[in-house]
């Protein structure tokens, strides 16, 4: 990874954001592609993957809203290295639909299950709700910090994607438009700080913006930017 920053602008939310373009990054505009707001129509997922393909350096990618959380998909589909998806989310996006099977921002984590072969195992964490599967391990909401290394020690895999709906965090540390966890963002920094020293992370992604909440957001944007930074050396960047 280097130490820089995707911002695909589907909605307009960090152009409300604009302490978080002091670091390195590239900007891809997604708002003009029909069909991508909550569900993801073949020819717009096309036109996505041709756009993120087009970005010059593999570094964290910040979303826009949780309505576009699918994009994750896009991103985990470019590892060919056996990895585990470490997913920081109130929902577990795993909702099967089976009668208009579309990609949507609940259904994502089944599409890559199905079609990602490199991906080897889910590790949810904060969600509402828990789900059973042998290839998926949940650390349900809990007022009760989860010990760093419980949540590592259930990782199989070297490789990690680490992807982060804010939505997980309580309303005092961000704001979005789904309903939200418990999880501080000291808490969430703490588990990413301990899956960069643990593990080798091959990306990062964050959703969850509202741009009522812009400034809340932001900081709790710039936080997670910066205790990610801290582990991918500079000397990395072009």
């Amino acid at each position: 990874m280097h130490p820089s920053v995707t911002f695909l602008n589907f909605d307009n939310t960090y152009t409300w954001q604009r302490n978080l373009l002091c670091f390195p990054h590239e900007w891809i505009d997604m708002y003009d592609i029909e069909g991508t707001n909550l569900y993801c129509d073949d020819d717009a997922i096309k036109e996505i993957e041709k756009r993120i393909a087009r970005r010059h350096t593999r570094g964290m990618t910040l979303i826009g809203s949780g309505n576009y959380h699918y994009v994750s998909y896009v991103l985990l589909k470019q590892f060919h290295e056996p990895f585990t998806l470490v997913l920081f989310d109130h929902h577990t996006d795993m909702n099967e639909q089976t009668l208009f099977p579309l990609l949507s921002c609940g259904s994502w984590v089944s599409y890559a299950q199905k079609n990602v072969p490199t991906l080897k195992h889910v590790v949810i964490i904060g969600s509402a709700t828990s789900y059973v599967s042998s290839h998926v391990t949940t650390f349900p909401k809990n007022d009760v910090m989860y010990a760093p290394m419980t949540i590592v020690r259930a990782i199989p895999t070297k490789h990690v994607y680490i992807s982060i709906d804010k939505d997980v965090l309580r309303p005092q540390d961000a704001q979005t438009n789904w309903d939200q966890g418990t999880m501080s963002l000291q808490m969430l920094l703490t588990y990413i700080d301990y899956l960069f020293r643990y593990k080798h992370v091959l990306g990062v992604d964050v959703c969850g913006e509202d741009r009522t909440f812009c400034v809340k957001n932001e900081q709790a944007n710039e936080a997670i930017i910066r205790t990610c930074f801290k582990h991918m050396p500079i000397s990395s960047a072009s």
